[in-house]
């Protein structure tokens, strides 16, 4: 079954089969005779040799936890045992046999349980993959409430002898972007970072659980924000997006000092240097690129580059020169080139051109359709995305089948092009589904290789129901997801045939600016053609809810129903805005605006125990503002008076916490760089 599996090797095969065939799985369901196990109980010892790197002893913390919630207590831990020991031991750290950087293997040598690593990352996930496959403990946990049985004992096979190591893709990353949930769900107290540390350690922590071992912890920060530091000590590398090209903050380019690399390179390249020096001994990952001060191309703020030869001719002086800098402190070091947006077409032209050693990566569409139109070739890295906020995709529910992560990624697995791999999965609660079945592949493609994308994607819906609802009823759960992802208007893989959560919002905005009338028109059989579709999802999802197992009603409530509920409720606001337009029409108008209660409504059912108020931060979509376009048609078509509305907030809203520091630029705080 897919997953994070076993290695074919001749150490897996002499495994149990049912120990090959899961990949998580709890001791005690093991079936084996008492001289064939080794059992594991709250006073087994753990061997944890003194003076371990900090990313290791953090790693060691969660794992302490795991150990508490299902044996009871914190774990008794040595650094040596006595000469005559005798009993079960479980043994954690780096080994001194030679290994391929992060392999790690789960063995037993006489009464002593190894969980190690060649290196460091190596040692982490071996600690990790122990808490997984024998305590039960899911890697999305946090984000799932998916926690795991207490037990009295765990048993393990004596001949556990599994190798794990040498990954798919070489960097594994996540990408915390557009995180609007995030920012007010866990402000941070010092209102510092654009959510709170203890967050960021959680999501450091789920990604070090898939074998993930780099980040971009946030979109726009300051190369000296705390952020960096806590992800370096959790042992991740670093990674700058497409805007913020070796760490330069672009977005908050002081109004007052000119944007021009071609006029004024001495300023850029004094601010990349400082932003370079920013990240100096820690593992960087560094992207190179010329872009704007957004998410936009250079040309739009620098005037006199109207054709791609010139635009190309700049941005390859300018990653040039970046590359250089960068070797100045880190000559070994990856570097990557995204090819976001306008990146894309300049390289497919042949009018950029990357120094020797840089990596190019190319980006997808947004909808996990990758943007290499078939060229890409070895040495190359793909950026991705399970979350997407572009007018069209998705910010709160899911939306990429697992087909489509499959045979995407599938391409560059086979094509060799595997050395960078970026998950863009923005506020990481609405999206683990598939961020999951991501990780998964880019670390064992190999496990995935028998069987169609379809094929494939029927598995991991089983599996995935599994994990988090229970073997019982896997199956039906699996349908229910695959009938989700199979959403008609979600079926398309571009801006123009797919319409996420993001697309019924943003077309009923887009209703009011040109074009009024046509567009309410066009919009009405839209509607009229997907509602059934929504309908019957529905009532066959809700129907199977009395047979969620305890304690995962929530979780099924929250990544299953609430997910419908959006589409549902946004569809129907949608239909009855543009009907009240098109008819001029109040009583739609006022129906309208009711749905927008409904909606808000169906949310907060995701808004239990630990995640009350989760969509408090919610701007992005921009659902309470979009509530007011109802109000205002509303009056307009009763005759009555506009009444006051909320306003639009974004990105200055999630990142206001920066103003003051503003004269710091390119720094947050005034004593970096010095």
């Amino acid at each position: 079954m897919p997953g994070i599996s076993l290695k074919s090797s001749s150490s897996c095969r002499i495994l149990t089969g049912l120990l090959c065939f899961f990949s998580v799985l709890v001791g005690p369901a093991l079936s084996a005779k008492s001289g064939d196990r080794i059992t594991l109980t709250v006073d087994t010892p753990w061997l944890v040799p003194a003076d371990q790197p900090e990313p290791l002893q953090r790693a060691l913390q969660d794992l302490q936890r795991d150990w508490y919630k299902v044996l009871g207590l914190r774990p008794i831990m040595v650094t040596e045992l006595p000469a005559d020991w005798e009993k079960p031991v479980l043994r954690f750290g780096i080994t001194e046999e030679p290994g391929d950087p992060e392999s790690f293997f789960l063995r037993t040598e006489g009464n002593t349980v190894l969980a190690m690593g060649a290196d460091v990352r190596g040692a982490i996930y071996a600690a990790y993959t122990f808490s997984e496959q024998f305590l039960g403990v899911d890697p999305w946990y946090f984000w799932t409430d998916n926690e795991p049985e207490p037990q009295e004992r765990i048993e393990l096979p004596t001949s556990l002898n599994a190798s794990y190591g040498d990954p798919t893709f070489r960097y594994r990353g996540w990408f915390i972007n557009d995180e609007d949930l995030l920012n007010r769900f866990s402000p941070d107290p010092l209102r510092e970072n654009p959510f709170s540390l203890e967050m960021l350690d959680r999501i450091c922590e789920t990604l070090l659980r898939l074998r993930g071992n780099m980040i971009v912890p946030g979109t726009f920060n300051f190369p000296d924000e705390r952020a960096w530091e806590l992800a370096a000590r959790r042992g991740l590398a670093l990674n700058m997006h497409h805007i913020l090209v070796v760490g330069l903050n672009t977005y908050r380019w002081p109004d007052d000092v000119p944007f021009s690399y071609y006029k004024h390179p001495e300023i850029m390249e004094r601010y990349w240097r400082d932003s370079i020096a920013a990240f100096e001994g820690r593992e960087v990952v560094w992207t190179v690129g010329y872009r704007g001060k957004g998410d936009h191309a250079f040309w739009l703020d620098e005037e006199g580059f109207n054709s791609p030869e010139s635009r190309g001719a700049l941005i390859t002086r300018a990653i040039a020169k970046q590359v250089e800098l960068v070797r100045e402190v880190d000559p070994d070091g990856m570097i990557i080139s995204n090819l976001w947006k306008e990146g894309v077409e300049l390289m497919r032209a042949g009018h950029l051109e990357l120094p020797e050693g840089v990596v190019p990566v190319w980006p997808d569409n947004g909808f996990g359709l990758v943007r290499d139109d078939g060229t890409v070739e070895a040495g190359q890295g793909v950026y991705y995305h399970t979350a997407m906020l572009n007018g069209g995709a998705n910010q709160l529910t899911e939306l990429v089948p697992p087909s489509r992560i499959y045979r995407e990624l599938g391409r560059f697995v086979d094509a060799g092009a595997t050395e960078f791999f970026l998950l863009n999965l923005s506020d990481v609660r609405p999206v683990p589904m598939t961020s999951d079945c991501a990780m998964r592949y880019v670390w064992d493609a190999d496990s995935y290789q028998s069987g169609s994308d379809l094929e494939k994607m029927t598995a991991f819906l089983k599996d995935w129901s599994r994990r988090q609802y229970g073997e019982a009823i896997a199956d039906e759960v699996a349908e229910i997801y695959r009938r989700y992802l199979n959403i008609p208007y979600m079926r398309g893989e571009d801006w123009f045939t797919c319409r996420g959560d993001n697309h019924l919002h943003w077309r009923l905005r887009n209703m009011k600016r040109t074009d009024s009338m046509e567009k309410a028109k066009a919009t009405l059989p839209f509607v009229a053609k997907h509602e059934a579709y929504l309908e019957d999802l529905l009532e066959s999802a809700e129907a199977f809810s009395e047979r969620i197992p305890d304690g995962r009603g929530d979780f099924y409530t929250a990544h299953v129903l609430v997910p419908i509920l959006i589409h549902k409720y946004s569809l129907e606001i949608l239909g009855n805005y543009a009907a009240a337009m098109y008819h001029r029409d109040a009583d739609k108008a006022e129906m309208a605006l009711k749905g927008y209660d409904k909606l808000t409504d169906a949310m907060r059912l995701a808004e239990t125990d630990k995640w009350a108020a989760w969509y408090f931060g919610e701007c992005l979509i921009n659902i309470a503002y979009n509530r007011g376009y109802a109000r205002l048609l509303l009056a307009e078509l009763r005759g009555e008076p506009a009444p006051l509305v909320r306003q639009v907030e974004e990105y200055p809203k999630i990142y206001e916490y920066q103003e003051r520091f503003l004269e710091n630029f390119p720094f947050l705080y005034e004593d970096s760089g010095k």
